[in-house]
């Protein structure tokens, strides 16, 4: 057979991906990794534990503590083998290995015969099943595992709250977190859920100056959010011109692209026609593309004088 062209083969792969997406076959690259969240709020079982042995069909699982759900024996087996068997093409294998320390997000085992019937030892008391495939594993690192592991307890608490305000208030307390992987967590599900308000403004501020450029950047889109929102309802945020003033520092400032990027978005979003000037000045000589880029669209979207 003839090698394939270039073309042939960009031809054949257009195809081939026209005909998945088609059928509602996700790509390799579609799958999201979840967050350690939004894993422990989808999961019926969270277990803190450390794998003992493994069999044909099973892992055997030493249960430190029971972070979510309820089970009272020692040691728990997760079934494992026939869920690789049964896996979709585009998921990861689940795999284990004796001694490793983690935390799982279990769930009972679901049969796939038609008629949900579950053969006898499927019913064990001690045995489950990955609630996410290969995610249903963080394996804990070496060194800083209690801190995750005084994270999830921390998202147990909050997912396990019934008022949604209530969950929501929690959310927000972690932005304010000393430990890194909450504070993560709360700036990512603030973003999600569009979360802050001006009374989270000031704690904003100073998340962007943080020592961490994700919680800096994460602040500074949060904070858009809270701008936007004003923008439409006419509001303000109290002390706004210092405010303005303190982001047009970051604007122009010694930060990474992306950071002075957004810092213009929310100069924009909060000043406005106000700011014409300061933004035209970014838009035609600032050194970065991107800061040009949002300087003058946010000219576009002010509109002429």
């Amino acid at each position: 057979m003839a090698p394939m062209s270039r073309a042939q083969a960009v031809l054949l792969f257009a195809t081939i991906a026209s005909l998945t997406a088609a059928a509602g076959v996700p790509a390799r690259g579609d799958v999201r990794p979840l967050t350690l969240f939004q894993r422990v709020g989808r999961s019926p079982w969270v277990v803190f534990g450390e794998v003992t042995s493994a069999d044909k069909r099973f892992v055997s699982v030493s249960a430190v503590e029971v972070l979510k759900g309820a089970y009272a024996q020692p040691t728990l087996r997760v079934m494992y083998k026939l869920e690789n068997f049964l896996r979709r093409s585009f998921e990861d294998r689940i795999e284990f290995h004796t001694g490793e320390r983690g935390v799982f997000f279990l769930k009972r085992y679901e049969t796939d015969r038609p008629d949900g019937k579950l053969d006898d030892w499927m019913k064990a008391d001690d045995l489950f099943a990955s609630s996410f495939g290969a995610q249903g594993k963080f394996v804990l690192p070496a060194e800083g595992g209690g801190a995750y592991v005084e994270a999830i307890r921390e998202f147990v608490r909050a997912s396990g709250l019934a008022d949604p305000r209530a969950e929501e208030a929690a959310i927000l307390g972690f932005l304010d977190s000393a430990n890194p992987h909450v504070q993560q967590a709360g700036l990512e599900q603030t973003i999600e859920r569009r979360l802050a308000g001006p009374a989270q403004a000031e704690l904003l501020m100073r998340l962007s100056e943080s020592a961490r450029e994700p919680v800096r950047l994460n602040a500074l889109q949060i904070l858009g959010q809270v701008a936007e929102d004003l923008r439409v309802t006419g509001g303000h945020l109290e002390d706004q011109a210092d405010v303005v003033n303190r982001l047009k520092a970051k604007a122009i400032g010694g930060g990474g692209d992306l950071f002075r990027a957004e810092a213009v978005k929310v100069v924009a979003a909060l000043g406005g026609a106000d700011e014409r000037a300061f933004l035209d000045r970014l838009a035609k000589d600032d050194a970065s593309q991107l800061v040009r880029y949002e300087a003058g669209r946010a000219l576009s979207e002010i509109g002429p004088r």
